[in-house]
Parts: C-alpha cells; structure tokens; sequence
C-alpha cells in the first residue's frame, strides 16, 4: 500500500481576472540528479500547474521528459553541472497562454554505482536491541514507535528491516543476548506486529511480512525481516521514518531497542488500540503519549522495541567502506543517551566519527555492540550466555545477500572491558579471543582497531586529617594540581562533620586548610579529597592505568593501545588512533581537566535567595554545549569555589535549562565548566564516559583521513 498527501493538479493555479484565466509561474520540487540516474528517474514535481493545461519541455531535445505532473530524466544524455530548461504551459483560455518557466538543473557527476544489488548496512543511527526490558502497561497495550534513520551519501531504493525477538544485557556479562520476554529456554509473551511502514518525503509505503501486512514476532529467536521493498529512490542524506506498530496485553514483556530522539521528529506513541494509533500518520509531529516519555536524555529513558541495526539497502552503493562495528558503550554512544544526538541522529565518539563529512565522507556502520560487550563474551556462548544471534542474524543477511558481506571492513572498538590485572589474560585470552572469531566467520576482512581511552581517579586519598577548632589541616602525598580558593569534596571521614564541599587554602606541597564546624580531632576512616576533575595534574591512574606503557602489568591499558598500533599477532590490520583527541595536554594518559575544557561566564544573575528554585541560566555562550552535558558553575572570575553542579536538559540561544532545579544564587560572571566524564563507582570515582564536551574533543582529534584505513585492502 502506497498512503501519499500530495496536492492534485491545478488547485490553486490558474489566476482569474474577471472571465480570463492567468498562467501563474510553474514550481518544481527538486532539480537536482546526477550521472547514475536512468532515464524515467523522477527529477521533481511540477507544481502551480492550472487545470486542463498542456506542458512541453523547451527545448525538447529528449534529454529530459515530461511523465504527468513529473519531469523525469529523458534517454539522451546531459553533461554534467547547470542545465538552463523551460517549460512551456499551454491553456487556450488563459490570456497568457503560453507561458514558460525557467529552470536551472544541477546534474551531479558521482562515481558508478559498485554493487547496485548488494545490500548493505545503512542505518547509521539504528542500534542493536539492549538494556532493560519494557512492560505493557495499561492504557499504552497498543504502541507505536517512529525512529529515524539517515540515508547514506548515496541513492537507496531497495531495503530489508529486521525485528528482533531477543535482547542483550548490558554491564558486566554484556552481549550475552539474554534479554527475553520469558526465561532463557522458556519463551515468554510473542509481539504480535500490526502494521510497519516507512515514510519518505512525505510518502508512506507499507512493509509486509512473508506477504502480510502482520507478523507475530516470537521470543528467543533470531526475530523476522520485511519483504523486499523497493520505492522511488531515496536521495542521499535524506530522512527515513519508520513506523512500528505493536501490541501486547498488560504486563506482558517487550524487547528493548531505542531511546526516541524527540528533537529529531522520532515519537513513542500508545494507546487502547492500533486505530488510534494510525491516526497519527496524519500528524507525525504529535508530541509522544506522556506515560511512555519519561527520562527524556538521561539513562532512565526507557528503550522502546523497533526495527533494528541490521536494516540493509540497496542502490548506488559507491565502494565506499561500510564497517561492522564491534563497540562497547563508549563506540556505541555513552555517554550521550537521546537529546545530545545531532541532526542524523549520531551520539557518542565512535558514530560522529564515522558519520562526519570529512575525509572519503560519511561511512556506514552497524554498531554490533552495546554497553558492557566484552570480546570475550562476543560472537560465542550458549544457553544463559548466548551470544551468537546477531552473529546468526548477519549470517542471514549474507544467504539472501548472494553470499556477499552486507559490510566491507570491521571496526573493534572492543577493549575496554577486557581489563585483566594480568596483561597477556587481558590481551591474549580476552581482546584477542574475539579477533580470531571474526577472522572465521569472515574470512580475509580487514580489521580495523580504535584504541581504548584510559581511566583515572579524581580523588585523593589523605594520609590525616586533624582539627584545630574549626580549621581543619589534611596531609596527602601531594598538593599538585591544587590551588587555593577552589572547592574539594571530602569524604569518608568520621566525625561526619570533615565531610562535604569545602573551599580550601593550599599551605605548602603536603597540606591544605579548609573550615568546617568542627570535631574530633583527628578524622578516623579511609578519607578522600575529590576536585571533580577540575584538574588533571590532581588525577590518579587507576589499576592497570598506569602510564606511559611499559613491560608491566600496571600499564595494561597503554599496553594494549601499543600492541594495536604495532598490530601484535595480527590483532587487527590498522588502528585508528584515540589518544590525541582523548588525552589531556597536561598529563601524558590522563583526561583533560575541566581547566583545559571550554567553559563561559553568566551574564545574569540566577536565584535570589537561596529558597526559590529556578532551571535556567543564560550565559555569553551556550554554543558549546549540548544536551546532556553536566557542568559546574563556580565563582568568578577564578572559576575554581563550585556553587553547583548541573546536567543540561536543552539550550535555546544562551539560554540553558536544567535537567533539574536549584536555589543557588549564582552572580553575573560565575563560571561554566563542562565535566569531561561521569565520574563513577565510589573508590576509585573514575572517569569512563565521555560527556558531550568531550565527545566533540575527541573527534576533532582524531584524523579524518585515516578513515582510509577503512578501505578494503
């Protein structure tokens, strides 16, 4: 089924003056095409046109034609740049008539198409199914879900999409791809699927299943795919929405896929029955059901079912890489959830990176991965920990495909989560374990490796604290990467009263002083200073860490980061390099403190009294931030006494809203500072994924010509 909106023919064209028709100026929807288009491919719809009129092409030498209300690509050839054309508008009664409208065309020369039967993976911004499992809940039995994918920077007409019927965990036993509806070996609940379509320029096509417009999809199995589907050809870089509606009873279990970008024109809708969902097809704006939008940008969003990463396509492929990417959270997206992602939909380090138009331009991508993956635990297990059926699921791609990879290269971005204390577990049995996989399954692909980033601590511990009064004086191996006047978070101390938030003054290179209400001297306990990550010079290297690399296990991180560059027992086949993006200017390893980070001034006061709360600020420049960013505001004009700490929820201008309120009165000129990483866990509180700020850091170090790395060899 085709469901298009478009305006019939002669409404509103055609000026009458009294008994007399005017011809009005013709439109045309798109004058754009470009070398590998054949003869028929539609250019643009000619709009304006009056009623009853009659078009010829000037001049009608067959390089272009006119097919009802399209002008569509003649059998003779054009070169390629500007084409000056006219079309002529004959109506007998118009006192005007003829009349021509000048066009100027743009043929576009672009290389052949390579492989125009080859599917391939496109859907950059889809993801693989992971995280936490959805329950029906009642009054949203029915649902609706609508994503959107970019197209790549090429013409697509030919797609397949895949629903999946599993999920993966995400955290420390991550792929395993026990995410179910039921228990592992015991299917729960099917989804039973009422319609899908996608949606491009407007225009709805219907997908089918097997020949359906339906299809039940049954737990703990690879999932179904959608027929072939061919459309009118889809122009690079366009938006591809796709409509999934499905139902369950209450309290029956969903697989989880996507986070909606609102801002992006993706919606999660529900309701009692599909009926009133389909209502929405005719307004695709409508803000998202209430009960289902909740934790907008934060982890806490819920993750809603749809179709998957392995959504394939076929069209003017240019021979341009197309990588299967092995990813843990900090490639898949982290630490960006849904409001950060950019107009294509991109979030985290690793798909900017890819998806920036730079170098040989964007590359598509199936992000295999998700949080936690490990490449121990990938592409292997059984049972309770499975971890194949994606592997299993691009082995269908391949049968359908010809025997042909829907990809041309493999990213791993895998390592991170491989950590041993002991190097050669950590590079050996670990990292490597899942190389040696994928050089079975795909025999002869190029492998091309992102080196992890470190971690470090951003507190210290303290050797004593001891009290005089209400001065306390607290002893630590170092004061480097201190100053006086800035704020440190204390804790673990009893008396509690050593514990919280204080501006302290730096007394020599062992010692700082900061006022509190006093106690029991001295503070017992395992007491830490932390700056936030103000600093870099302040930071630790956590366990395996320890940099530069050397022979020991200390250094496994930059170990491994050595071993990829050196390409150590055919790890991989290239390396991508991270660190220069990554690595703060002031510690060789270390991430970059907030003082190295861009950072803006109020400019006008926010709170009044300390008890009235507020959610905005306005600044001199909000431009360098994104949604999801935490930032620390502090004192100015130093900006290093913290007065708050604050994750952005949106920016308008300069004007930023939190994600939650405060009272804190903050003066013109305070300081904005943007955290480089969530700090996590308590002892040590690393620093692990990467905020916004940082992601952008990150990518604009990076070397958009090694993309060429990802060229098949």
């Amino acid at each position: 089924m085709e469901v298009g909106f478009t305006v019939a023919s002669g409404a509103g064209a055609g000026l009458g003056i009294g008994s007399a028709t005017l011809l009005k100026p013709l439109t045309l929807t798109g004058t754009t095409f470009d070398s590998n288009d054949e003869p028929g491919v539609i250019i643009g719809v000619i709009g304006n046109r009056a009623q009853g009129s009659t078009l010829a092409m000037v001049p009608n030498d067959g390089r272009f034609l006119i097919d009802g209300n399209n002008l569509v690509v003649g059998p003779s050839a054009s070169s390629a740049g500007d084409i000056v054309i006219y079309i002529l508008e004959t109506l007998p009664e118009a006192i005007n008539s003829p009349r021509e409208t000048r066009f100027t065309l743009t043929k576009e020369d672009v290389p052949p198409a390579v492989d125009p039967d080859r599917y391939m993976f496109f859907g950059s911004r889809a993801r693989v199914p992971s995280g936490n499992i959805v329950t029906a809940a009642a009054g949203t039995t029915y649902v609706c879900s609508k994503i959107v994918i970019a197209s790549p920077q090429y013409k697509t007409r030919t797609f397949k999409f895949h629903l999946p019927a599993f999920a993966s965990t995400e955290g420390g036993n991550s792929p395993q791809e026990t995410i179910v509806t039921g228990t592992v070996g015991t299917p729960g609940n099917s989804v039973p699927v009422d319609a899908m379509f996608m949606r491009v320029n407007g225009v709805f096509h219907q997908l089918t299943f097997g020949g359906s417009n339906t299809v039940t999809v049954a737990d703990q199995t690879n999932g179904v795919w959608t027929d072939e589907k061919t459309i009118p050809d889809v122009p690079a870089e366009s938006d591809i929405e796709l409509w999934l509606f499905y139902h369950t009873a209450v309290g029956e279990k969903i697989w989880p896929v996507y986070r909606v970008q609102k801002h992006r024109g993706e919606r999660i809708w529900g309701a009692n029955d599909n009926a009133s969902l389909l209502g929405f097809m005719a307004d695709p704006l409508a803000d998202s059901t209430a009960a289902l939008d909740t934790g907008y940008g934060t982890q806490a969003q819920p993750q809603y079912y749809g179709p998957d990463a392995f959504m394939v396509a076929k069209g003017d492929w240019d021979g341009r890489p197309v990588v299967l990417a092995f990813v843990d959270s900090i490639g898949e997206s982290r630490q960006e959830f849904s409001a950060a992602a950019d107009a294509r939909g991109m979030i985290g380090y690793l798909r900017r990176y890819l998806d920036k138009d730079a170098g040989i331009g964007r590359i598509p991508f199936c992000a295999i991965g998700m949080p936690g993956a490990g490449s121990v635990r990938e592409y292997t297990g059984s049972g309770t920990t499975i971890a194949t059926r994606r592997r299993d699921i691009v082995r269908e791609i391949i049968a359908f495909n010809g025997g042909k990879w829907p990809f041309t290269v493999v990213g791993n971005q895998l390592g991170q989560n491989d950590t041993s204390t002991v190097y050669t577990t950590w590079f050996n049995t670990n990292y490597r374990s899942n190389v040696n996989r994928v050089r079975a399954e795909y025999p002869g692909v190029k492998i091309v490796a992102f080196p992890p980033f470190g971690r470090v601590d951003t507190q210290k511990t303290l050797t004593s604290v001891t009290s005089v009064g209400t001065v306390a004086t607290a002893t630590l191996p170092s004061t480097v990467g201190l100053r006086s006047g800035q704020t440190l978070s204390i804790a673990g101390a009893t008396p509690t009263a050593y514990n919280g938030s204080y501006v302290i003054t730096v007394v020599d290179g062992t010692k700082f002083t900061y006022n509190f209400a006093g106690g029991t001297s001295p503070a017992t306990g395992t007491i830490r200073a932390n700056d936030l990550g103000l600093d870099a010079l302040f930071t630790n290297y956590t366990t395996s860490n320890a940099w530069p690399a050397d022979a020991t296990d200390a250094s496994g991180k930059w170990r491994l980061r050595a071993d990829i560059l050196a390409q150590t027992s055919a790890c991989c086949d290239a390396a991508i390099d991270t660190y220069a993006g990554f690595v703060s200017a002031n510690k060789g390893g270390a991430w970059p403190g907030m003082l190295e980070l861009p950072s803006t001034t109020l400019t006008t006061q926010s709170g009044t009294d300390g008890v009235v709360t507020y959610n905005t600020i306005t600044v001199d420049d909000a431009s360098i931030f994104r949604p999801e960013q935490q930032i620390n505001i502090y004192s100015g004009p130093e900006g290093v006494a913290r007065l708050s700490t604050q994750t952005i929820a949106s920016i308008a201008d300069n004007v930023i809203t939190y994600q939650a309120t405060s009272a804190v009165v903050l003066p013109v000129g305070s300081v904005v500072r943007p955290s480089a990483a969530l700090q996590e866990s308590s002892t040590p509180i690393s620093l692990v994924h990467p905020f916004p700020v940082m992601i952008d850091r990150i990518v604009a170090g990076m070397d958009q010509a090694e993309k060429t790395k990802l060229q098949a060899a």
